[in-house]
């Protein structure tokens, strides 16, 4: 299975059948981002995950812009601390731009993750992954 297709899954299994609400609370969540100041290309998808909840995923469209999906039914993810990474399926999106290929090394799993805190009142974030 592909990375985008198991982190399109994991997002559609989450909403089936109602499940429980996070204790957290879920906020609507999106922005921006890039990589060493350039807007990611689209379809990287990003990947929120919290500590012990369930991971929301996002896919980044035009001009480095994404919007989460926490569930089918619910936009959004977990406030509080996250990490942060990314994928990208080259059947579904083609050859990743060459100005890349460092910003999936270096974030595709938690130990390389970017670290963020989203709080109730910043829904609209800008995210850099910087080069490493």
């Amino acid at each position: 299975m592909s990375l985008a297709a198991l982190a399109v899954s994991t997002v559609g299994f989450s909403g089936c059948g109602g499940g429980k609400k996070s204790p957290r609370g879920v906020v609507k969540f999106g922005g921006t981002a890039t990589y060493d100041g350039k807007p990611l290309p689209a379809g990287v998808m990003i990947m929120f995950t919290p500590d012990g909840g369930r991971q929301s995923a996002a896919t980044v469209t035009e001009n480095g812009a994404f919007y989460a999906k926490y569930t089918t039914a619910e936009d959004g993810v977990e406030h509080g601390a996250l990490k942060v990474t990314v994928g990208w399926d080259e059947e579904m999106s083609g050859a990743l731009p060459e100005d890349f290929a460092g910003l999936i090394k270096g974030y595709a799993t938690d130990a390389d993750a970017l670290q963020i805190t989203v709080d109730k009142a910043n829904t609209e974030y800008a995210l850099d992954f910087p080069k490493k």
